[in-house]
């Protein structure tokens, strides 16, 4: 593919400066009208080391608007950064609505420069790949527009230009070692970019090869495709039907097998039973918190359930014995602006727990196949597709390491009733009680199908769900702890096991 490229095509001065002059023109009306139509755009700049980038991103950025762009050059990882799944930090910095992010190398470094200094192993680069062609499908599905760009040069040209700004003292900084080694192991280099370009060349968000031993060629090839891409995406804009307003479900088909109806809601403790099983787990949890720290293991649970079925008081003895410095709880509500100005998961991105801390989701993004579906706040394609993009999101979490659990809490619709009553009637526990739960539970019979279809959906080999029980308290708070308890025991065990054999 990149040997096919004419590098020898350049341009005349005078055409570069006509052109570029149009095509900047072009570029600052196009940043308005993103802005005005809310349309994020993520540009990718690749290529070799002094291939131009750094010389445009400067003459795109001289041009247009600064308070509608962000430039985010991408360097070696950091501590902090490592300490969480690869895409984590490019998350972190995706485009809100209307903004413009220019990445000066991206999370392709990790299937390149990584993959070249054998930071990552070739057994692992496929499954990196396809998690970059998800994480780029999902940013298109949910409407931003993306330009990938590969600067291509020869290795004479390579050479040349390394020499040439390490001669100078005002450039000689930005000669990395790491770039001399490219020039050496040039040939093994392209290789891994052709087959990155080809793995990751998708019809939603495809690269454009730049022939760059011509710096003028170079910069407006760029900026014409930046600006066809941009246009094609206000196009779309234009064309697309506006959103319908969905009212609430009124109707849902039931679901086979009903997975909910087959839990036994009669299990139960007795006081005693409860406070010596509880003990006896808690105190497990409290050393194996000392453990996920010594084995840097990042925890992540997920409480879900009916309103009412206990999931703060089963948070509660789930922390009760734990060390506070090491874990944390974040309950999440409707989202704020800022986060409905990103993509659906991005919220949940940013609060993932680091390596040897337990997170505790209270609600999670099972919301969009949950309240966002049965209130018609998702589109059914969002809502439809959001499986796939949930299954993707988790396997990346166990892929980098995590300990995922999920806890559906299942009560039934009387003790539901019984427990909203007990809350209406007792002066302290009222605030608990709102208007929406009462509507909520109107609509049981669609949240039914709803919690039925996501658990089927959803329930893979390394992030299954966990139904519990929760008519009973007690019952339910020690199924919690084991539950949780079980699933770090069993991930020591296979770390150890791995261990042995590797």
């Amino acid at each position: 593919m990149l040997n096919t490229l004419d590098l020898s095509l350049t341009l005349e001065k005078a055409t570069y400066k006509s052109e570029i002059d149009r095509l900047m023109h072009q570029l600052r009306v196009l940043q308005t009208a993103c802005w005005e139509k809310k349309l994020p755009v993520i540009v990718v700049l690749e290529g070799w080391a002094a291939s131009g980038k750094g010389g445009l991103v400067k003459q795109m950025v001289s041009y247009i608007d600064p308070r509608g762009f962000k430039v985010h050059p991408i360097w070696a990882a950091t501590p902090e950064e490592r300490q969480y799944p690869f895409l984590w930090r490019f998350w972190e910095k995706l485009p809100s609505q209307g903004v413009i992010s220019i990445f000066y190398h991206s999370w392709y470094t990790h299937v390149l420069e990584d993959r070249l200094f054998e930071l990552v192993s070739n057994a692992q680069i496929p499954t990196l790949m396809g998690q970059i062609n998800s994480f780029e499908r999902q940013m298109v599905d949910d409407g931003v527009a993306i330009a990938k760009f590969w600067i291509h040069l020869s290795r004479k040209e390579l050479k040349s230009r390394l020499k040439e700004y390490a001669k100078d003292p005002l450039t000689a900084w930005r000669v990395r070692k790491e770039d001399w080694q490219q020039e050496k192991h040039y040939d093994r280099y392209t290789a891994f970019a052709e087959e990155m370009l080809v793995q990751t060349s998708t019809g939603s968000s495809p690269w454009t090869l730049i022939e760059g031993d011509s710096q003028r060629w170079a910069r407006v090839k760029v900026l014409t495709h930046l600006v066809a891409t941009l246009t094609t995406a206000l196009d779309r804009l234009e064309i697309k039907l506006p959103a319908p307003i969905i009212p609430p479900q009124a109707h849902l088909e039931p679901t086979e097998p009903n997975i909910l109806a087959q839990v036994d809601l009669n299990q139960s403790l007795s006081e005693v039973d409860y406070e010596e099983q509880l003990a006896r787990e808690q105190i497990q949890l409290r050393q194996l918190q000392l453990s996920i720290h010594k084995h840097q293991i990042p925890v992540l649970v997920l409480f879900e359930g009916w309103d009412a079925a206990g999931k703060g008081g089963a948070i509660k003895r789930l922390t009760d014995i734990l060390d506070p410095r090491s874990y944390f709880v974040h309950p999440f509500a409707a989202p704020s602006d800022e986060e409905k100005a990103h993509h659906y998961l991005w919220r949940f991105w940013r609060r993932l727990p680091t390596v040897g801390t337990i997170g505790i989701f209270d609600r999670s993004w099972y919301g969009r196949v949950l309240v966002e579906r049965v209130e018609g706040f998702a589109l059914e394609t969002e809502w439809r597709r959001a499986y796939q993009e949930i299954n993707e999101f988790e396997a990346q979490l166990t892929s980098a390491g995590y300990v995922l659990v999920k806890l559906w809490l299942h009560i039934s619709p009387e003790e539901q009733l019984k427990r909203f009553t007990e809350r209406q009637n007792d002066v302290f526990k009222q605030y608990k009680l709102t208007d929406e739960d009462w509507r909520n539970r109107e609509k049981w019979p669609y949240y039914e199908v709803a919690v039925n279809q996501a658990i089927q959906r959803t329930t893979t080999p390394t992030a299954p769900w966990t139904i519990v029980a929760a008519n009973d308290k007690y019952y339910a708070r020690v199924k919690v702890v084991e539950t949780v308890v079980n699933a770090i025991q069993a991930e020591i065990k296979r770390r150890k096991r791995a261990n042995r054999f590797s």
